[in-house]
């Protein structure tokens, strides 16, 4: 029996599914962008989903990992492949993926069906992002170490630095008077920026389970500093996230909101935790009303480059900022440009 590929309702359902978040802001982007994030969205939680389960056995795991990221860096080209990690994953997750994922990775055929009748540009790009944080995750679960900085760089190039390659590129093949060069060199900090804020928020509750994605610490006072080091740090980051939106056409007013609108909560986010850090509270999360003015403020202004960065102002939380040198970052840890 062929297998048809996935509409555009049934992969807007699954979205709403596996993601309210990127339910809310991925309608923001203009036709064909919203349609090729939300599939490599799915694409890429169809990984995440076989890496987070909780029961399948890990070796099995990282050997599905591995040949996913086979399967995605041959531009989906292999039908049989696809059809076999499809009915592996559904095997490994049946105890563990919750319902909404688990419904995902039954489709997972007709999610690659979909990304596969994309022109052959974004079948590119998809397919290598997907390829390379499929590649991350099989990495990670064989066994990472964070000792330092430049241990979570890498971490977060392969769980969210790539995901600001493969946005870079879609935006610059959408609009070819944005300079695809400067959001290529932005991209990966615009990624770490994201995750950090996401690993320091969430820091006691993978604690509490036995993980952690940063440097250890042996004291209260060693995580209180080392909170403000990489508070800074991730402020800094968000700082060249606003960059790489200046950097867009004015015109593409849905792409800037959309990367607006997700730097500015994790802007607020971040000021909420500096000042409850010590709290050890797990509910670390901006109010719905917070979100709601974000929203209405990043589509009215988000063509106005003086309003983009005052509104980004007054989100961020006082305390100074560290600066990197983002390409600098993204040469030393990317793998988009390599075999």
């Amino acid at each position: 029996m062929s297998i048809s590929i996935m509409s555009v309702q049934r992969q807007k359902e699954h979205l709403l599914g596996v993601s309210r978040t990127f339910a809310l802001t991925i309608p923001m982007l203009p036709e064909p962008i919203d349609d090729y994030i939300s599939n490599a969205y799915l694409l890429c939680r169809i990984a995440d989903t076989v890496e987070d389960d909780p029961v399948a056995e890990k070796n099995a795991k990282i050997a599905w990992l591995n040949s996913f990221s086979k399967l995605a860096k041959d531009r989906f080209s292999d039908d049989d492949l696809c059809q076999s990690l499809k009915d592996q994953a559904v095997l490994l997750c049946t105890d563990g993926a919750k319902k909404a994922e688990f419904d995902l990775l039954t489709e997972m055929v007709e999610t690659v069906k979909r990304c596969k009748s994309f022109d052959s540009r974004t079948v590119d790009i998809i397919s290598r992002g997907v390829a390379i944080m499929a590649h991350g995750m099989a990495k990670s679960l064989a066994g990472i170490k964070i000792e330092n900085l430049n241990d979570v760089d890498l971490y977060c190039y392969y769980v969210a630095g790539v995901v600001g390659e493969f946005l870079a590129a879609l935006f610059a093949a959408h609009n070819k008077e944005a300079d695809a060069k400067k959001l290529m060199d932005l991209s990966v900090s615009f990624g770490e920026g994201l995750q950090l804020t996401n690993i320091l928020k969430d820091r006691f509750t993978d604690a509490k389970r036995g993980a952690s994605f940063l440097p250890p610490v042996k004291s209260v006072a060693e995580d209180t500093t080392q909170f403000y080091e990489y508070a800074a740090l991730t402020k800094g980051h968000l700082e060249d996230a606003l960059e790489f939106i200046l950097t867009l056409p004015s015109k593409e007013k849905g792409i800037r909101q959309f990367c607006l609108l997700n730097i500015c909560m994790a802007a607020a986010t971040l000021k909420l935790m500096a000042k409850t850090q010590s709290s050890g509270s797990p509910l670390l999360k901006i109010s719905r009303n917070r979100v709601k003015m974000l929203y209405v403020l990043t589509k009215v202004f988000s063509s106005i480059d003086f309003c983009c960065k005052f509104i980004f102002k007054i989100c961020c939380f006082r305390d100074k900022s560290i600066k990197r040198d983002p390409l600098q970052l993204r040469n030393r840890v990317s793998c988009w440009d390599k075999q």
